[in-house]
């Protein structure tokens, strides 16, 4: 049973260092969904942004929506010719060589069934259904490359059909003519298919993740001698899962990063170092584990090397973070104070071409609003680094432990009837103080203790938040004693969940 929950907003001082604001919420009339994607379209002026999925109302409706950048940097939408969709996939490029972007498009139609097609831009700006044929498939991905090198653009596409079948098809462009492909290719659902030349032979390879009938499966398929060959590597089959390939490094060879939920649903994120070998050498880095995930990758801050970006689920709530490469693959959070979201789409994309990456980002946040946003990159001019004291609040509460130890505590609230009583009422939950010895361990702890002692707060993983680190005790009892009176004087009833 999921729940709204109430959750107060904590500032609190510190004394550290800092970085200014760079991402900058741009616009607000962008009408956010679920079941999302979203691809920026380039032309003239910039980039413009199409979003399809769900608008949640009383009745699910589906939208898709084009939205034209003007000279003044806002958007509108306008008409274009694109089916309204959702829970699929969308990709961008010019597949006629005529100069304009166009788009291929699959998911869940207005009518409850699978549609699909590719979609020529005109002249002026809308799009038309071509007489291609596109399997029509929900729940994948789709994706343009010229998977053999010919110089004519082809199509990969995963997903479920009408009839319950699992499908991943590569579509060949014969001089313009697309030709269905399986490859002994598995059927995914919840995941996604990506092209890459992993072994730089000129040819795309092929790297599925998500759910294949009863069967979590991630795998690389290596294209070789007019076939696709299973690479004899495994890798932790994931479902709700994404797949995105860089050369992190700079050494010359793709590597990847992967992420979704493994078998027992916990969240997993990983990254793969490429080698000339083709061995993948798997590395735990200082990222966030997520599931149900969206990513992009790209060089946000324009200094070389490239970075990413992730939103989705942690076991406690929804994650967006921006990683920053140092140059040699490793990645620190940027702290770019972006709303946490799951069930959405991140896109990188320099609408008003300054020569810095924005941010499209939607998705349901912690309290299950919709958000969908652009977030302008202000990084040019440069940003300034203040080190002084200043008052902030630091949604994710990930410390540099070298420096510890820090104190910690949660906290939650709820319109809810927690003892079944027939009667709701605002409810404030607060835990003592503690060290943090392993990620989340106090969010996982609490939580459990809420649901054994509360009959109707209901399971729920996005009911509570982690205090920012304290370097004492006495000034984590300071944040913790603002908390309380926060909530007494909005009239909660406080109960304190202790161990």
């Amino acid at each position: 049973m999921k729940q709204l929950f109430l959750i107060s907003i904590l500032f609190l001082s510190f004394l550290q260092l800092s970085t200014a604001q760079v991402f900058v919420e741009h616009n607000k009339h962008i009408r956010p969904r679920t079941q999302a994607t979203a691809v920026w379209i380039p032309d003239n002026s910039g980039m413009n942004l199409v979003v399809a999925g769900e608008l949640i109302q009383a009745n699910i409706q589906r939208a898709t929506d084009f939205y034209k950048k003007d000279a003044s940097h806002g958007f509108r939408a306008i008409a274009s010719g694109l089916p309204d969709f959702a829970q699929g996939d969308m990709d961008v490029a010019d597949f006629n060589s005529d100069g304009r972007m166009d788009i291929v498009l699959t998911g869940l139609g207005t009518n409850g069934q699978p549609i699909s097609g590719l979609y020529i831009q005109q002249s002026n700006g809308t799009f038309q259904l071509s007489s291609h044929q596109i399997p029509a498939l929900t729940n994948g991905s789709v994706q343009f490359g010229d998977f053999n090198n010919d110089r004519n653009i082809d199509i990969l596409i995963t997903g479920k059909n009408a009839g319950g079948r699992l499908k991943t098809i590569v579509l060949v462009n014969e001089e313009g003519k697309l030709t269905s492909h399986d490859f002994g290719l598995p059927g995914i659902v919840n995941g996604e298919a990506r092209w890459a030349d992993a072994n730089k032979n000129g040819m795309l390879d092929i790297f599925i993740t998500g759910r294949s009938y009863n069967t979590a499966i991630s795998r690389l398929y290596i294209y070789r001698n007019g076939n696709y060959i299973a690479h004899p590597q495994e890798f932790k089959g994931l479902h709700h899962s994404a797949v995105v390939w860089a050369d992190f490094n700079n050494d010359g060879y793709l590597d990847f990063i992967l992420a979704g939920a493994d078998s027992d649903g916990f969240p997993y994120t990983r990254l793969f170092r490429g080698s000339k070998s083709l061995n993948f050498d798997e590395r735990s880095i200082a990222v966030r584990p997520l599931k149900n995930v969206s990513m992009d990758v790209g060089d946000f801050d324009a200094d070389g090397d490239i970075d990413f970006i992730i939103a989705g689920e942690s076991l406690e709530r929804p994650y967006t973070t921006l990683y920053e490469n140092d140059g040699t693959g490793n990645f620190r959070d940027f702290m770019a104070g972006l709303p946490g979201l799951s069930e959405g789409v991140v896109r990188f994309g320099d609408f008003d071409r300054d020569g810095d990456l924005d941010i499209f980002l939607m998705g349901i946040d912690v309290c299950y609003n919709l958000i969908g946003s652009i977030y302008r990159n202000t990084m040019s001019p440069a940003v300034v680094v203040d080190d002084t004291q200043v008052d902030i609040f630091i949604d994710s509460p990930i410390v540099d432990r070298a420096r510890g130890p820090y104190f910690y505590f949660v906290f939650s609230s709820c319109f809810c009837d927690i003892n079944q009583t027939g009667k709701k009422g605002y409810h404030a939950f607060i835990s003592n103080i503690h060290q943090e010895k392993k990620d989340f361990d106090l969010n996982y702890t609490f939580n459990d203790l809420l649901i054994k002692t509360y009959p109707g707060w209901g399971e729920s993983d996005r009911g509570h938040r982690t205090s920012n680190a304290f370097i004492s005790i006495k000034d984590a009892e300071e944040g913790r004693n603002q908390v309380i009176g926060g909530y007494r004087s909005d009239n909660f009833e406080i109960h304190y969940i202790n161990w």
